[in-house]
């Protein structure tokens, strides 16, 4: 039926311009037949009167052309013949274009693929109403929890206290939320469910929290003010994920009642399918608590504690209100509430209150904590996309323009019958443009699997659900991106070919064009294959350089034994445990694992090496003056099980390691490192000596039995010096001073971390693990499980893909410069023919000829690498604090690159040069 309708509509139209044709040309035999009968009046032969009739008309086929241009829409039927021209002499080439086509489609495809992550992480706003509206407190994200009354650089995280005085004194603020700045993991079981809880993250916010975004329940309803109170009944939402996920969309979830952390919650609604939270992040929140739950829900904490710093704030402004009244006004809010706690300030904060300051910035992209992670990370690899995509548009340049070269008889012949160049050069843009649009929509399949790619090697899923919330799916900038990407490259490699292959005389090209046309368009060619050479040169080098010090980090000494280890992370807060059950705890798991065949030893610690997770505190050692307001006495510290450093491979070079003799009413002791001996000792012997967490106001809190050798535990500043580190007995609690009973690192003793070491040759399952802790405790949900070379693996996973990336992209301009480089050889060599025959025929060997053609070929090749040099050490150093200490200067890797470049040039030329001497001299004077 559409064919039929489609074949009446061309017969109609048709008919119609067969009409039109059919009237213009009667009304010209009636101004001829006129001018005709007059000429025969004044006396001419018949022959005579019609041929001078027609000779003052003017040309009849000119008229008819002009008549066709200007009738209807004389722009879109040009460019609807020339489309449908374009279209036909593609299609006589198929080799051609679908080698083009698909060389684009690695261009483009390659850079949509890294536009669609700059996009989602750098570019684009929360999915909430208005977000040009919202303003957050604070320049920089911050993690977890910090104490004290004093902030370095600004205050960007909150405590409870803080946060409801600025939500009671400033007026600029519609509305003033507040949420977790770090995610918290909570044990989940729906209540009346006989299986095992399970880990999902979970988020406490304030009860205005979603009225703040705009955000409206999907289904149910979401918190307000009076969940968010104390006394209220326990409520959460869940986010559609989860909902969807794991339970189906059952509606029955709604109004449901579930155990959260061994707590009785009720379920009051789900989230829309598009938010994910106050930013972008790995996991997603699944449980949105409101913050008066979170005693309820953690029993150690202190919701109250104004020194507790953990949230994050971010508002949504009146209308006509100016950002910077509303930072200018909270600063004096916050000094006034510094200043109301004066008395509980110590005297290095008291002097750092004068610095204390915030700012308010922009939060339509929420907390950007994500974005400033990879934002280097991504504009370097925008960069190197975008040189695929020049060296992309250079080699189908220099393709277009041999076809240009080829076709210029034709061209001439079209130029001396009366063709305009201006149309010839149109039609041969829209020609580029038809190639770059196809090689477009490939792109976009080529960035949709470049992107699934990306996304599933950074962020992995976990728990076997969907993770980060990218879409790998083009959304309407990415598509908008991707068409104006095609549109520009078919303009930048379509022009100057279109516009060379008209610079030609007609006559001249008549004559002869083989011998006139010979050298035509030669240098253009050759800066195409200069440029491509440069520029592989820089991704070569770049690729090189983070390849290495992608090595350097991985090949780094770490400090502890990898093989045979295995990692079993776990949370003794999401089964409910109290704090004076987990010695006992850790006791049953120790002795259930190490009844497992094959396992030889188990301990647990607060948090295993490189497991992107640290504490920290500031350190007083006995006998010197309490840490001044500027001086750096920050260490790191760790809690662990008796024989945690053998089991960790971690050996201890002086003193004792943690053993069992260290209880709960034995003297408390540390074991430190070698970067802490040598911050804090340098070359005092620090065994026997004391030390505190200057944040207790104690200096003989530990006593100092041994140190081990420096391993590298934190993931931050992975090319820096491990830090300062130390021990402490998990059995051992630290008390405030003067204040007997209170633990003042009640959270430290819930340990994450079961080190397990196999015997040699020996593989364990993770079902044998599973059923070894259920046998301890069913309720207790274990969270992960991999070997201890993953985890330190996974730390690198960053530097491996963006590294690998590159990798791919250096190579891929290789490859295409390399085939660049193959075309303007061949070519020239094509258009050398007579002369090799006649260097053949007087004498010349076929290694002269060969070499004749190395000869230009490795010139450019030159000319390209003195090009690029000077912008491969301008990469270099952009790329200097991505490359954790190795020197971006390199001549080993810059001079690899150099002869990588090189050798490729070479093989991609030593073909057309081995055919071209390998030619008879007969047949090269022939085939002039």
């Amino acid at each position: 039926m559409k064919t039929t309708r489609r074949f009446l509509r061309r017969l109609v139209s048709l008919m119609r311009t067969r009409r039109e044709e059919e009237r213009l040309r009667a009304e010209i035999e009636e101004h001829l037949a006129l001018q005709t009968a007059e000429n025969l009046r004044a006396g001419l032969l018949p022959l005579d009167a019609r041929r001078q009739a027609v000779l003052k008309f003017g040309a009849v086929e000119t008229i008819k052309e002009d008549y066709r241009e200007h009738r209807g829409l004389p722009f879109v039927e040009t460019l609807w013949r020339d489309t449908r021209y374009a279209l036909r002499r593609l299609r006589k080439s198929p080799a051609f274009t679908v080698t083009v086509v698909l060389t684009l489609a690695l261009g483009i495809g390659a850079t949509t693929s890294i536009f669609t992550l700059v996009h989602a992480v750098l570019l684009k706003s929360l999915a909430v109403v208005n977000p040009a509206e919202l303003y957050r407190l604070g320049r920089a994200s911050r993690c977890c929890y910090s104490g004290g009354y004093s902030q370095e650089n600004e205050f960007s995280i909150f405590s409870y206290d803080l946060y409801k005085h600025f939500r009671d004194n400033t007026q600029g603020f519609a509305e003033l939320a507040a949420f977790q700045a770090g995610g918290s993991l909570l044990g989940v079981r729906r209540s009346g469910a006989t299986e095992a809880a399970q880990s999902y993250p979970g988020e406490f916010v304030s009860g205005n929290y979603f009225t703040m975004f705009g955000i409206r329940a999907y289904a149910g309803r979401l918190l307000t003010a009076g969940d968010d109170r104390a006394g209220a009944p326990p409520v959460a939402v869940m986010s559609y994920r989860l909902w969807q996920q794991q339970y189906g969309l059952d509606p029955s979830i709604i109004g449901g009642a579930f155990s959260l952390d061994d707590k009785r919650f009720t379920v009051v609604g789900i989230t829309p399918p598009g938010f994910f939270g106050d930013r972008l992040r790995s996991v997603p929140p699944d449980f949105f608590l409101p913050l008066e739950t979170e005693p309820v829900v953690e029993a150690d904490s202190d919701l109250n504690k104004p020194d507790m710093y953990w949230l994050d704030l971010i508002g949504r402004i009146r209308p006509g209100v100016v950002p910077a009244s509303i930072e200018t006004d909270m600063r004096v809010e916050l000094k006034q509430w510094l200043r109301s706690h004066w008395g509980d300030m110590s005297a290095n904060e008291r002097v750092k209150l004068p610095d204390q300051t915030l700012f308010v910035r922009p939060g339509g992209a929420g907390i950007t904590s994500m974005r400033e992670e990879y934002e280097h990370w991504l504009q370097i690899l925008m960069m190197v996309s975008a040189f695929v995509l020049l060296i992309v548009c250079a080699n189908v340049a220099s393709l277009l323009l041999v076809r240009g070269m080829e076709q210029r008889r034709q061209i001439s012949l079209s130029m001396a019958l009366g063709a305009q160049a201006s149309r010839l050069v149109r039609q041969a843009l829209t020609e580029s443009l038809g190639l770059s649009l196809a090689g477009g929509v490939a792109g976009l399949g080529v960035a949709f699997a470049g992107t699934r790619l990306i996304l599933h090697f950074v962020f992995p899923h976990v728990g076997g659900m969907a993770g980060v919330p990218i879409s790998a799916s083009p959304s309407m900038p990415v598509l908008l991106f991707a068409f104006g990407v095609s549109l520009v490259t078919g303009i930048a490699f379509g022009i100057a070919p279109a516009w060379m292959a008209t610079r030609v005389d007609p006559i001249e090209a008549l004559r002869g064009a083989n011998r006139s046309t010979a050298r035509t368009g030669a240098l253009p060619r050759k800066m195409l294959a200069v440029l491509q050479a440069g520029l592989s040169l820089v991704l070569l080098a770049a690729s090189g350089l983070l390849m290495v010090a992608l090595q350097h980090l991985e090949n780094q000494p770490l400090g502890f034994a990898q093989d045979r280890r295995t990692i079993v992370h776990i949370d003794p807060r999401l089964a409910g445990y109290r704090l004076d059950q987990l010695t006992t705890l850790y006791g049953r798991i120790h002795d259930s694992l190490s009844g497992v065949p094959g396992v030889s030893a188990v301990a647990v610690c607060l948090y295993s090496p490189l497991g992107g997770n640290n504490w920290g505190a500031g350190v007083w050692v006995d006998g010197r003056p309490a840490p001044g307001p500027h001086d750096n006495s920050f260490a790191l510290w760790n809690r662990a099980t008796a024989g945690y450093f053998d089991v960790i491979g971690n050996p201890v070079l002086k003193g004792r390691g943690i053993s069992e003799a260290d209880t709960a009413t034995s003297r408390h002791v540390a074991v430190i490192n070698e970067a802490f001996a040598r911050k804090f000792f340098k070359l005092e012997d620090p065994i026997g000596k004391y030390f505190g967490k200057s944040d207790m106001r104690a200096s003989r809190q530990y006593e100092i039995i041994g140190i081990a050798k420096d391993a590298r535990y934190s993931s931050i500043n992975l090319d820096k010096p491990i830090d300062p580190l130390f021990f402490l007995p998990e059995a051992q609690h630290d008390f405030v001073p003067n204040t007997e009973g209170t633990d003042s690192g009640p959270g430290s003793h819930f340990l994450h971390d079961i080190v397990i070491v196999t015997q040699p040759g020996t593989r364990l399952s993770a079902g044998q693990l599973r059923q070894a802790l259920a046998s301890v405790d069913p309720n207790l949900p274990i969270i992960s499980i991999r070997t201890l070379r993953e985890q330190v693996a996974g730390q690198f996973r960053q530097q491996r893909v963006i590294a690998r990336l590159t990798s791919f992209f250096g190579i891929l301009s290789l490859v295409l410069a390399s085939i660049g480089l193959y075309g303007v050889t061949a070519y020239n060599a094509g258009r050398r023919i007579n002369e090799i025959g006649v260097r053949l025929a007087l004498g010349a060997t076929r290694v002269q000829a060969a070499a004749l053609v190395l000869r230009g070929a490795f010139a450019l090749v030159a000319i390209g690498l003195l090009v690029g040099l000077p912008v491969t050490l301008a990469a270099a150093r952009f790329l200097g604090s991505q490359l954790y200490g190795l020197n971006p200067y390199d001549p080993a890797v810059i001079s690899a690159a150099v002869l990588t470049l090189g050798l490729c040039a070479l093989l991609a030329s030593l073909i057309p040069a081995i055919r071209a001497s390998l030619i008879s001299p007969s047949e090269a004077l022939r085939t002039e």
